[in-house]
């Protein structure tokens, strides 16, 4: 990972006092207003903080309708759109597990991991229904973000079940430090991807390491390029901003990182061996 340029820690009760990721993200959106949060690189779609939070109070409600229990596991199929970060916060919120899936996937990895996750739920793309399909796996539910296809729930819709709204915040609050914020399915390694459970606690010790190396704040931006499934992305381009405010551009299509990084201008550069 590189930086730019230097910069000052959040302001706020970051990775060092809170000690959930639903209690730093509900600070960070108080601070950030309508300072922009997330945005796609290709300009369809921008969400201020608080734009940020409404979202995922809405997104968090319509989970609660359908009956999403703590600690309950939610996949997601997704490319790297501001809708993934809408929707793992929203699933945080309401003490579940979110999980990725790699969108490079064959049909029998999807099956081989969601059959160890054991998710009624997934979240995904029209493009990755198919794999999906032929993956044979039955969800109960499967919210697709968008496009209306039969037979999934539009995430618009999901947004507007509400009823449950009264106790979004005592539910966001039950939320603890031991309690799964994801599962990271390994890549590269022998046999099926093995799936490595991160504690909130975890993910905030992280950020609190890092902050002695890379202070980061909300005057920072980052591209967010590399797969949700890995963790490397992650933590620097969700959790990260989650908790330091951090203003995150989402990449679609990585074969264009080098006219993204001119447009977006980042401060923060997270690189892999690849890359």
């Amino acid at each position: 990972m590189h930086r730019a340029r230097s910069s000052v820690a959040f302001p706020h009760r970051c990775g060092d006092f809170v000690v959930t990721l639903p209690e730093a993200f509900q600070a960070t959106v108080s601070l950030g207003g309508d300072a922009t949060a997330l945005r796609s690189h290709d300009r369809t779609a921008q969400f201020s903080w608080r734009q940020y939070g409404d979202a995922v109070r809405d997104i968090a409600c319509g989970l609660l309708e359908l009956s999403v229990e703590k600690g309950e596991t939610i996949g997601l199929m997704l490319a790297n759109r501001p809708e993934f970060h809408l929707v793992d916060a929203a699933a945080l919120h309401v003490g579940a597990t979110p999980f990725s899936i790699y969108k490079t996937m064959a049909p029998q990895q999807i099956a081989e991991v969601c059959a160890n996750a054991e998710n009624r739920i997934i979240v995904t793309e029209s493009r990755f229904l198919p794999a999906l399909r032929q993956a044979g796996v039955t969800f109960e539910v499967i919210v697709c973000v968008d496009s209306p296809i039969r037979g999934t729930l539009s995430l618009e819709r999901l947004a507007g079940m509400t009823a449950k709204a009264h106790i979004f915040e005592s539910v966001w609050r039950d939320v603890r430090p031991d309690d799964l914020a994801t599962i990271s399915y390994t890549s590269g390694t022998t046999g099926s991807p093995k799936g490595v459970e991160l504690t909130h606690a975890n993910v905030l010790a992280q950020l609190t390491g890092l902050a002695g190396h890379l202070p980061v704040g909300p005057q920072d931006r980052i591209l967010s390029y590399l797969p949700a499934a890995h963790i490397a992305d992650r933590v620097t381009a969700h959790y990260g901003a989650m908790v330091r405010g951090v203003q995150v551009t989402t990449l679609d299509d990585p074969t264009r990182s080098a006219e993204a990084m001119s447009d977006t201008r980042p401060t923060i550069v997270f690189g892999v061996p690849q890359v």
